[in-house]
């Protein structure tokens, strides 16, 4: 009796295994920890496994779903005892079936019975025509063997389509902000484990053996392999043959996987792996991965080149990635670019995302003429979040070796910068040069702000020694001041000091600009609700020192009222206002009495009208608007002696289009004209009204003099201004009836091509005094031509040519040349080719420039000529080496916009 109860128990245990492993059995355990299954097809007799690399969902897949995987205690040791108890299998809630992790989008086929059909299925759509990854002996010539096979870019091609978006979709080089993870451990944790196969084994209860096209999704992981076994006593996945996980940000791919799901800890062997947030991808040769943030990897090649590109790969006996710091690392590293290994160092970090870290920056490299060889290899202290150190030594072969500091602060309220560079010992000028600087902006209020920002250099030709001719600008006067300003609706109050240091030595003294000791202005304005009235009240208090010149205090006040009528297309705005201005003068220049006071009171007139007419023309898509809108501009203003007023900080404004529309030619309050004069000016414009687009502008006109204008400069130092340079005026006399015509002309005369000109007519000399054209071609910014020509009559001639082309293969070339035809000489000129791709930029220009004011000035320049070779390489993801040839290039080359 004893014998057959146990020959029935192991008949019925032996069942339980048999049936738990057909693949019509749907089984799921419950909270309990027993499980609970069902069979709604015929089971078969035995399974049939399918060994095929592309998984495809079959009506027999076995699915198991696993939620917080219970204690081995709490497992029932007879899986079928639910089914016994209920007489009839228990329903299970189908789960709606993961989305299939697929090798590939396209065709997946598998033999079918006997090996003599195939069994094909198409996922996404037909790749029939799409690019896809050449095989080896269609690359180009390299020094090195290709850092990725065939074979792995075939499958990094199959991570980068399972991505949920595409890292290398825009080409930026701007890395990203630290990755937001959507699944937290307490989510994985919450998350049932679902698990799809062709068939699956239980062993010991405690181990379960999956086979053939394994699919598992639990929350964001995601993996895929040939067999997996999943421990339910560590709650660990052990899988082999063509693994592939994904996550948040990371994907992978290995010959083995082992991975504890309550550690996230893997374990991984002869991977490939994709970083997104950076982005990255690379191989190892083995994998640690210590938890969701923090990886290494062994013997690794990586690239930030997107799948069929190795432009770039760096090679490393050992790589860790910090997503919770956000920084790379890299031990025995040597870079491979185009096939040839080009630099080796021992240690190498880098950022994953836009979060700041401490560490060696790329460096520097250029040569001219001035410094030889310059090399300059910045160290970046991340001392705190708020605030950090950027150490800058530099090197140059003629010079010698230069210290340099840059110091940032940032505070709630308060965002600050300290800068240093000392040269102990000039080689070429045998003394020790530095340059200091502060800057400091500090929000007391939202409409309360201060700024500080002050530089001094050690002599006059500092920067001209010193600086680099790509990122150094005009430096005559280097301007230091400390300004505080407060605004609200109908109130703007600005206080400052202000000082010049001036590097340029063929600047006389007394030609150099006043310091503002203080400058305190407040601005009043406000406009009533009831009637079309605008009152307003400017006043400014300034204390003027210069040692060589005259020096004093100013008092300005203007009050005024202005009357703006509207009505259909047409307005006026007549406006009336008192200017008074009283000075109380030191320091007096010998040979030039002046009164130590004087006072000037002004009133002003002025009346502005004019009108708009409009109509349509064209019908459909060539449809237009034209419009001509005729202007009037009245000015009265009495005539009162100003030769004893000093010229603290005026002189006059350049004579263009939009001056005929002022109350007073000069600039500053040291003079204001006596007018008594008309404005009359056309504009006509041509509107495309579905973009909205000016196709077409033309602006004419011109002054009308009802008297001689009495008030000049009539300043004793001659025609220069207060920066050396001649003052540039109309060139007309203040005895003509007539000022210049002035003339303006635009035109978009196709979808890439924009024309503009202007012009002066003096009616005295009966001869054009100024003008220019320029004509310009864009076509995205692929493509940029810009031909200009301008010229002042006796002063300047010069032609202005820049450019960016493609060439080949994402190569552009890009230039400009100015050509001064009056002096028959180039004033500047650069060349050079860019390269860019996905994961990388190189740039190269020679520059030649003439370093000199007197081009400026209007002079024969006669300046030194410099020249220089600059670099720029930038590997994306990785660092960058050189001078900001980008940002040069936005400067000089009208419509280049630098990529980001």
């Amino acid at each position: 009796m004893h014998c057959r109860i146990i020959l029935l128990f192991f008949l019925l245990v032996s069942s339980t295994c048999s049936q738990a492993n057909e693949p019509a059995w749907d089984c799921e355990q419950n909270g309990s920890g027993e499980w609970v299954c069902g069979a709604d097809v015929p089971i078969a007799k035995s399974p049939k496994p399918i060994t095929v690399s592309e998984s495809a969902d079959a009506a027999g897949s076995s699915v198991v779903t696993q939620k917080n995987a219970p204690s081995p205690g709490k497992v029932a040791k007879n899986p079928q005892g639910a089914n016994e108890q209920n007489q009839a299998p228990q329903e299970i809630i189908q789960l709606e079936p993961p989305r299939k992790i697929a090798r590939a989008a396209g065709w997946d086929c598998a033999a079918g019975e006997g090996d003599e059909t195939w069994n094909c299925s198409l996922t996404g759509t037909d790749p029939k025509g799409k690019p896809r990854v050449m095989p080896d002996e269609r690359r180009s010539f390299s020094l090195l063997s290709p850092a990725f096979d065939h074979e792995q870019e075939l499958n990094f091609d199959i991570m980068h389509s399972q991505l949920p978006y595409d890292p290398w979709e825009n080409c930026t080089t701007s890395l990203g902000a630290p990755p937001g993870f959507l699944s937290t451990k307490d989510l994985r944790d919450e998350t049932p484990i679902d698990v799809r196969a062709d068939y699956s084994e239980i062993f010991d209860n405690e181990i379960t053996g999956f086979f053939g096209n394994v699919d598992i999704v639990r929350a964001d992981q995601r993996m895929a392999a040939d067999t997996m076994h999943y421990d339910t006593v560590s709650q660990t996945l052990d899988a082999q043959g063509h693994v592939y996980y994904s996550e948040d940000a990371l994907s992978l791919y290995s010959d083995t996987m082992m991975l504890k799901l309550a550690t996230d800890e893997a374990r991984l062997r002869n991977t490939l792996f994709i970083s997104p947030t950076t982005p990255l991808r690379g191989s190892a040769r083995t994998v640690y991965r210590d938890s969701k943030v923090l990886s290494r990897y062994n013997e690794v090649a990586f690239t930030s080149c997107k799948p069929g590109n190795t432009d770039w790969v760096l090679h490393a006996s050992d790589l860790k990635l910090n997503k919770e710091s956000g920084e790379g690392s890299a031990k025995h590293a040597w870079l491979e670019f185009k096939g040839v290994p080009v630099i080796y160092t021992p240690y190498i970090s880098f950022p994953l995302d836009d979060r700041r870290k401490s560490g060696f920056l790329a460096p520097n490299l250029s040569v001219n003429n001035r410094n030889g060889y310059d090399v300059a290899l910045p160290y970046y202290w991340n001392i705190a979040p708020n605030y950090d150190l950027t150490f800058r030594p530099r090197y140059m072969t003629s010079r010698g070796m230069q210290w340099g500091g840059d110091f940032r602060h940032l505070s709630e309220m308060t965002n600050s910068r300290l800068q240093f560079e000392v040269l102990p010992d000039d080689q070429i000028r045998n003394k020790t040069r530095y340059l200091a600087g502060i800057q400091n902006t500090t929000t007391f209020l939202p409409n309360l702000i201060s700024t500080i920002d002050a530089s001094y250099v050690s002599d006059d030709d500092y920067f001209d020694d010193m600086g680099n001719s790509i990122t150094i600008n005009d430096t005559r006067f280097l301007r230091s001041h400390a300004d505080i300003r407060y605004s609200m609706p109908g109130v703007s109050f600005f206080s400052q000091l202000e000082n010049y240091q001036t590097t340029d030595r063929t600047i006389p003294k007394e030609f150099q600009p006043y310091r503002r000791l203080p400058q305190a202005r407040l601005d009043l304005n406000h406009s009533f609700d009831f009637m079309p009235v605008d009152v307003s009240m400017g006043s400014e208090y300034v204390y003027f020192q210069q040692d060589q010149r005259v020096s004093g205090q100013r008092f300005d006040i203007e009050p005024a009222v202005a009357v703006p009528l509207e009505a259909a297309g047409v307005y006026l705005t007549p406006k009336l206002s008192l200017k008074h201005t009283q000075y109380m003068l030191e320091n007096q220049e010998v040979g030039r009495p002046r009164p130590d006071s004087i006072t000037r009171t002004l009133p002003i007139f002025s009346a502005d009208t004019g009108f708009t007419l409009e109509r349509e023309f064209g019908a459909g898509a060539s449809s237009y608007v034209h419009t001509i809108e005729p202007r009037l501009f009245y000015l009265y203003i009495p005539y009162k002696d100003q030769s004893d007023i000093p010229l603290f900080d005026t002189g006059e404004y350049d004579y263009n289009f939009y001056s005929l529309f002022r109350e007073n030619r000069f600039s500053g309050s040291d003079r204001v004209q006596d007018a008594n004069q008309v404005t009359m000016a056309l504009t006509n414009r041509i509107i495309d009204p579905r973009t909205g687009r000016e196709n077409m502008r033309l602006s004419i006109g011109e002054i009308f003099y009802f008297r001689d204008r009495l008030v000049q400069l009539d300043d004793p130092r001659g025609s220069t201004d207060i920066f050396g340079n001649p003052r540039l005026v109309n060139q007309q006399s203040s005895t003509n009836s007539f000022a210049n015509l002035i003339a303006e002309f635009s035109a978009q005369l196709t979808e890439h091509l924009s024309l503009r000109t202007a012009g002066q007519w003096d009616h005295a000399q009966n001869d054009l005094t100024r003008g220019e054209v320029a004509l310009r071609y864009t076509n995205k910014p692929e493509q940029l031509v810009n031909l200009g020509y301008r010229f002042r009559q006796d002063l300047t001639e010069v032609t202005d040519v820049s450019f960016r082309w493609p060439i080949y293969d994402n190569w552009y070339a890009v230039g400009r040349w100015q050509y001064s035809m009056l002096f028959d000489r180039t004033v500047e000129s650069f060349a050079g080719f860019e390269k860019e791709s996905c994961c990388w930029r190189f740039r190269i220009i020679g520059r030649r420039y003439i370093n000199s004011i007197n081009v400026f000035a209007g002079q024969e320049p006669t300046g030194e000529a410099q020249t220089g070779v600059f670099v720029q390489l930038e590997l994306k993801g990785l660092t960058a080496f050189g001078d900001r040839l980008d940002e040069f290039f936005e400067r000089n080359i009208y419509g280049y916009v630098r990529p980001q």
